[in-house]
């Protein structure tokens, strides 16, 4: 169903939050399905209970988020089958561990009376939730609005973490147009087979089930009272009459071989779809007057759990969970108190003392894993927010052991979206240094919750860069030195030391190779073969010392002596006796 409703709209869920918050004045308020997070967890591999700790870093990233989520369990008064599968009743040690651990992350727990996915939709229906956070379609079904789905990595960026989410929201244009509301969804579900009735109608597949919603045979069905069989029969005649004919041209073509059974459609599987059992409205009324939402952590309780449940022992399991859950608690310490899901008002209120965990700011970004958001670089001092007890080694020493080993992809994807210093997101080479919770870390945070919740330390910062900015002196562009053709062309042009060397061949042909005579305003460029480096010196001597230069006569054919040779004897006799040329 969802490839018929289309990808839906990918979203940074970090963006969808503030901007949220930023219309709303409160933090978005998530329903989640924990069955579907608990299905997905048991592909979880490697070390302890890869399960419940895949359930924990899921809550890390979601506090790590201005978002307030509320998790729903199934409850007894759901359907006995489903998918051809007897349901359970939600018990089990699994279930009871995820409630444990959502419970020390300070964050809400409801008991469904039925199915969660029900519960959820009626949760979002009555506004006590902004959305639902599930990958089952039937959300939509039970006349969800707003629905995330595919909380995954956004694009291949080399990080698996998970940082956009795809909106379905069922009161858009498109969506009313496309008839696939929750009408049209409950229909498709019937004919080409759901949660409680997987096989359908014989011959329907998922896009002919579309066609058929999209003509307005779901809305149409969905009106009718249960007990109206007439009306069911009229219903059911009149789907029949377009699928043999398509008299009103709703369909691409005719379907003939296309039988409805006259059992259809099956009553009590559409009164699962219609009348789910869900809470009273006395409960919801109740529910929506709550001013306990929110994360309140019970540090020492969950360093207990993670010590019991993943082997964090000893000193390096409380530096871990430190290192962890730190940036987590730094988001929820700036963002607005919570408030009672009825509450209306639009003004962001911050906490008090917020502004003492942040020490500073240090830059500002747009990344792609936000949509380009505008970001701060905020430092802190993680163990100010996770104040578990730090014991020192025999030497009172504390350095050593704050340097804790990344042992899962989990820590990893934290550790490094944490301490990412550049603007283009690469993680910053202290990395490799180790984490110290005494000493200031950094990490990005979305520019208005700073603001929100760090004013003076953001304009602390602006004000420096503004300083700073009105310093530095004005670069004045310096002209270009223009040159002149001329040189420009001996130092393009090959052969151009020609106008300045000519090359002949001595008269006597001694051990000399070659003769050069010089050009005028060429006195420095010598093209000579010597015969030891004696003579080079001898000459060199010679021609500093002799200011009457003119073109050298023949060389002599007599030896030479030490230190001396045909062409010094030429040279020498050129500069005593030739006048300047």
């Amino acid at each position: 169903i969802y490839r018929e409703l289309g990808p839906g709209k990918r979203v940074s869920l970090s963006k969808l939050a503030v901007e949220h918050l930023e219309t709303t004045g409160r933090p978005l308020r998530l329903a989640i399905d924990i069955a579907i997070w608990q299905f997905q967890a048991q592909a979880a591999k490697g070390g302890s209970n890869p399960a419940i700790r895949t359930l924990f870093y899921r809550l890390v990233r979601l506090l790590n988020h201005s978002i307030i989520p509320i998790f729903v369990f199934d409850g007894p008064s759901k359907p006995a089958f489903k998918r051809n599968k007897r349901s359970g009743l939600g018990g089990g040690g699994a279930t009871a561990a995820a409630k444990q651990l959502i419970r020390l992350f300070g964050l809400p727990i409801h008991d469904a009376p039925g199915e969660a996915e029900a519960e959820c939709a009626l949760l979002q229906q009555r506004g006590i939730v902004d959305a639902v956070l599930s990958e089952d379609v039937d959300t939509m079904m039970f006349g969800c609005t707003r629905t995330l789905r595919n909380w995954t990595a956004e694009g291949k960026r080399g990080s698996t973490a998970p940082t956009h989410v795809s909106v379905y929201e069922s009161q858009t244009e498109d969506t009313a147009i496309s008839g696939l509301g929750r009408g049209g969804l409950v229909l498709v579900a019937l004919m080409s087979g759901g949660d409680y009735i997987p096989e359908g109608v014989p011959r329907c597949g998922v896009k002919l089930a579309c066609e058929i919603a999209r003509a307005g045979f779901g809305d149409d069905l969905c009106r009718l009272e249960m007990d109206d069989l007439d009306g069911m029969a009229t219903w059911r005649r009149r789907l029949k009459h377009e699928l043999l004919t398509n008299e009103s041209g709703f369909f691409r073509t005719r379907h003939k071989a296309l039988v409805i059974p006259e059992t259809f459609p099956d009553l009590q599987v559409l009164r699962y779809y219609t009348h789910p059992a869900v809470s009273s409205a006395e409960i919801m009324d109740s529910m929506a007057q709550r001013t306990t939402w929110g994360a309140h952590v019970d540090m020492i309780g969950l360093r207990e759990f993670v010590h019991r449940a993943f082997d964090w022992t000893g000193h390096e399991g409380a530096i871990k969970l430190i290192r962890v859950l730190s940036p987590s608690m730094l988001v929820q310490s700036i963002a607005p108190p919570p408030r009672q899901a009825n509450d209306r008002r639009g003004k962001v209120e911050p906490r008090k003392k917020s502004e003492e965990y942040v020490l500073g700011v240090g830059g500002r970004r747009a990344h792609w894993s936000v949509d380009g958001m505008t970001e701060l670089r905020v430092s802190y001092i993680p163990a100010s927010l996770v104040p578990l007890p730090l014991l020192p080694d025999a030497e009172g020493i504390l350095s050593d052991q704050r340097c804790v080993p990344l042992d899962s992809d989990d820590d990893t994807e934290l550790w490094a979206a944490s301490q990412e210093t550049s603007g283009d997101g690469k993680a910053s080479s202290k990395q490799g240094a180790g984490f110290d919770p005494l000493s200031p870390q950094t990490v990005w945070l979305p520019e208005y919750l700073a603001r929100l919740g760090a004013p003076l330390a953001v304009e602390t910062w602006e004000t420096d860069m503004t300083a700073k900015a009105r310093s530095k002196p004005g670069l004045k562009s310096q002209p270009h030195k223009k040159v002149s053709s001329g040189a420009s062309k001996d130092r393009t042009n090959p052969g151009s030391l020609d106008n300045w060397v000519r090359t002949s061949k001595p008269a006597n042909h001694t051990k000399v190779s070659a003769h050069v005579e010089l050009l005028p305003g060429s006195e420095s460029i010598h093209t000579l073969s010597s015969q030891s480096s004696n003579q080079k010196r001898m000459l060199h001597s010679e021609a500093k010392s002799t200011t009457n230069r003119s073109k050298p006569s023949k060389p002599s054919a007599r030896a030479g002596t030490t230190g001396s040779g045909p062409l010094g004897d030429a040279w020498a006799q050129h500069y005593s006796q030739s006048p300047p040329r």
